[in-house]
């Protein structure tokens, strides 16, 4: 029987967040944005606790959540966007 010591030692490849697209799917009326600890690109990463959904301040829609409001973090950088 073999024993998983006699493996080699590969460490888990992690996805670069850079290279991997946003998650845009459909609002399923349960949408709550909120940031995240990742940077994508330079750029704070928000994701919807909803639907899944991922946003960065260079795509060109604002994201909203199940009560139509802007989350005031999307807010202040939209609105400081020249």
């Amino acid at each position: 029987m073999s024993s998983f010591r006699a493996l080699p030692f590969r460490p888990r490849r992690q996805p670069d967040p850079d290279g991997v697209p946003l998650r845009v799917r459909s609002c399923r009326d349960l949408c709550e944005w909120t940031r995240t600890p990742v940077e994508r690109r330079g750029e704070p990463l928000f994701a919807c606790r909803g639907c899944g959904s991922q946003w960065v301040p260079s795509e060109h829609w604002t994201p909203r959540d199940s009560n139509g409001a802007v989350p005031p973090e999307v807010l202040e950088i939209v609105a400081a966007e020249p």
